[in-house]
């Protein structure tokens, strides 16, 4: 039940998406969820006859995170985590207990995200590190400790779940995690006739949502404006009016960040275009679709095909005929204004429609 309230919570969070992949590189994260631990083994080393299985109660769970991913896909972060639980005992008489354990973990996790979509990707993974157990149970009426005591033990956990690019920079995850902390050590006991009492493993199952923020660095502040030109001089008589030149054979039409719609500004230079088009008579007519640096190469090959075809819709819907205009996109590997990556730089964010003969 817990999982499938989890996955609810992913999918719906699909419904703030924008059309981007989070981005690469250092990044932060912060998960938090619900913790089953399966309860855990008890054995008295002197006396085996002693053993039982103490009951351990469902808990929060929290995680922070800091990792690089490559664009390959690969994510290597270090990942400390805290969870603690209730404990019990369940008998008569000497033998009913309470306690409790805590397990603060520092683990080194290795992750790979397959892309499913634009916007969703799939993560498997696993972890390797330590993790510093500390327990009690103590009998019910007493001051008598069944066992207490503190352990750092190898640990280890699996990972599996799904993500989602919330921003460009940000990622929504829901995880399932197996952990294991491998205690296999012995605590000591109030009652002698058992002492010392040995844990071998505890086991956990976790079900986990969070963010990462890719710190990805800020735009550039925009240059400040030219200053204003001087007024010029009275113009002398106009000499008489030139032919008209021949049509343009290239148009520029720009978009806004992260978008394939054409703007009113956009829709009038498509409409000077068609104008000239139809002036020169047959022309075969190539829009070639660019982007700015921000984000993925796969994603922005994608967004520069989407805005050339929205360039040659509007063209058909004014009256060209389609197979006439062909269309390619070039992410952002033709910048008009050369920047580095990361840069939401207007004037690259376009596409070019060239009127050939």
């Amino acid at each position: 039940m817990k999982l499938r309230l989890l996955a609810m919570a992913t999918v719906a969070a699909a419904a703030f998406t924008t059309p981007a992949l989070a981005g690469e590189g250092w990044y932060l994260g912060l998960g938090g969820g619900w913790d089953s631990q399966t309860g855990y083994r008890m054995t008295s080393v002197p006396a085996p006859a002693f053993n039982a299985k103490l009951n351990s109660n469902d808990a929060a769970i929290g995680a922070v995170a800091i990792g690089y991913k490559w664009p390959e896909g690969f994510r290597l972060e270090n990942e400390v985590a805290f969870t603690q639980h209730d404990t019990s005992l369940n008998g008569a008489g000497a033998f009913a207990a309470t306690g409790g354990n805590q397990i603060i973990s520092d683990m080194v996790n290795l992750a790979y995200d397959f892309p499913i979509s634009d916007t969703w990707k799939l993560t498997v993974g696993g972890g390797l590190g330590v993790g510093g157990f500390r327990g009690a149970l103590r009998t019910n009426g007493t001051s008598f400790d069944v066992f207490r005591g503190a352990h750092s033990a190898f640990q280890w956990q699996l990972m599996a779940g799904l993500a989602v690019s919330i921003a460009p920079d940000v990622d929504l995850f829901g995880e399932y995690r197996y952990r294991e902390n491998e205690i296999d050590t012995n605590f000591a006991s109030s009652y002698t006739a058992i002492t010392p009492v040995h844990i071998s493993a505890i086991q956990e199952n976790v079900a986990m949502v969070g963010l990462r923020w890719f710190l990805t660095p800020p735009p550039p502040p925009p240059p400040p404006p030219p200053p204003p030109p001087p007024p010029p001089p009275p113009p002398p008589p106009p000499p008489p009016p030139p032919p008209p030149p021949p049509p343009a054979k290239t148009y520029i039409v720009f978009f806004d960040f992260d978008k394939s719609n054409l703007t009113a500004e956009a829709q009038s230079t498509v409409t000077e275009a068609v104008s000239a088009a139809k002036t020169l008579g047959s022309v075969r007519i190539m829009v070639t679709g660019h982007t700015d640096t921000v984000g993925s190469d796969r994603y922005n090959q994608a967004l520069s095909i989407r805005r050339a075809t929205s360039v040659k819709d509007e063209m058909v819907r004014q009256g060209l005929a389609a197979d006439s205009i062909a269309i390619e996109g070039k992410s952002f590997h033709d910048p008009l204004v050369p920047t580095g990556p990361g840069v939401r730089e207007p004037k690259n964010r376009r596409a070019v429609i060239d009127l050939g003969g």
